[in-house]
């Protein structure tokens, strides 16, 4: 249910130039919670600002990701932080949030343009995936790890977050399959 809810609000929060957080995706996520997650933070973990979790997930049949992530903090925007970019009124609507991550691959795949399953949670309990931001939106410049995303490379990224209908942030989550209980950053 709460998929289909953020299937709905991806839908609904279009922008041009702007993708979801499936648009650049590669093979198909499978369904299984890596076991090797006993490798990672406990699921159920809730983390301040800064501290990172080491992150396990299945993002395609035959990729393992492992990062070391960290949420540093999380900024609330004016709605007019998109002046110059088409919206409609579900975009109008919505509360812009850019958060600061700081991650590292420490495993063994490259994750270059793998989505994290990374999500802001609002006050409401939808999730929102992050937007992949096309052209030249200097101010956060969201979207997957870079590629290449090698073993032992590091990023600090800016991701967008759009909370639906005026909601407010709650946390930044990771969740990679539907039941897994979240690792959670509040501030």
């Amino acid at each position: 249910m709460r998929r289909a809810l953020l299937l709905t609000t991806a839908l609904a929060l279009s922008l041009t130039g702007c993708a979801g957080p499936d648009a650049e995706s590669e093979g198909e996520p499978t369904e299984a919670v890596i076991s090797a997650v006993e490798t990672g933070t406990e699921p159920g973990t809730e983390l301040s600002y800064g501290e990172p979790a080491t992150l396990v997930w299945q993002p395609t049949a035959d990729v393992t990701g492992e990062l070391e992530l960290s949420v540093d903090g999380v900024a609330e925007q004016r709605p007019s932080v998109f002046d110059g970019w088409t919206r409609d009124e579900a975009m109008a609507a919505a509360r812009p949030y850019f958060v600061t991550v700081s991650l590292t691959n420490t495993g063994e795949s490259d994750l270059g343009g793998q989505v994290v399953p990374l999500y802001l949670r609002d006050d409401r309990d939808t999730l929102g995936a992050p937007w992949t931001l096309g052209g030249d939106f200097t101010a956060c410049q969201s979207g997957p790890p870079p590629t290449p995303f090698a073993p032992g490379d590091s990023a600090e990224m800016c991701l967008v977050f759009l909370a639906p209908d005026g909601a407010r942030m709650k946390d930044v989550v990771f969740e990679p399959t539907e039941g897994y209980d979240p690792i959670s950053w509040s501030g």
